[in-house]
């Protein structure tokens, strides 16, 4: 009964969370804390440690080693290539990623770090300790990512031409994915949210030098 409770308590959290950012866009921000307010309050009244929800500081190093090639991947290569791909080949493409960016443009690193760093953390809360950790044990873990990462790509959704919408969710989605791996390999929130802040801090320094 208690695992059907949380699979219920899952499902409720995601649909309340998309739903309001998709239909309510000027409050995406609040709904976007819901999760990590629920896991946050839960971990406590289910006395759970902060290991169940990722935070495996003690085994950083080792779990980072385990990951390394989706690491490098994932934090260097991926996101500047793309911003260099598009500038170079489908630049109303770079016109929409750098349009749907939450930060104002020229905003100083010294503010825009510390917004990253805190947003992420609730990313991978909400897609990889929420979602994916608590489907995995009914539906596996490749169904599990994929259903993680489907509605990491919708989370990002940005009104435009229908390709240029297309492009941009599926190369996020492909992102969360290789995310959702990293993650299920060793349980370790750090290492995948170090990641994909080093994949933004590098994307975005591109973004905002073409």
């Amino acid at each position: 009964m208690k695992i059907k409770r949380i699979l219920f308590e899952t499902i409720a959290i995601t649909a309340i969370t998309l739903l309001g950012m998709l239909l309510i866009p000027s409050a995406k921000t609040l709904f976007a804390l819901v999760p990590v307010a629920y896991l946050l309050i839960e971990r406590h009244l289910r006395r759970r440690t902060w290991g169940e929800l990722g935070f495996n500081l003690h085994t950083f190093w080792d779990d980072l080693r385990a990951n390394w090639m989706l690491f490098i991947l994932l934090g260097f290569v991926i996101q500047p290539l793309v911003a260099l791909w598009a500038k170079a080949y489908f630049p109303s493409f770079l016109a929409h990623v750098q349009a749907r960016l939450p930060f104002e443009t020229g905003i100083a690193w010294g503010v825009l770090l510390p917004l990253l760093a805190f947003s992420l953390i609730g990313e991978e809360m909400t897609y990889r300790t929420l979602i994916q950790g608590r489907l995995t044990p009914f539906i596996g873990t490749p169904a599990a990512i994929g259903v993680a990462s489907l509605l990491f790509g919708l989370a990002h959704f940005a009104p435009g031409p229908g390709l240029i919408v297309l492009t941009d969710i599926g190369l996020i989605i492909v992102d969360s994915i290789l995310y959702g791996i990293m993650f299920a390999r060793r349980h370790n929130l750090w290492v995948v949210w170090l990641a994909h802040l080093l994949g933004d801090i590098f994307g975005l320094f591109v973004l905002m030098s073409v």
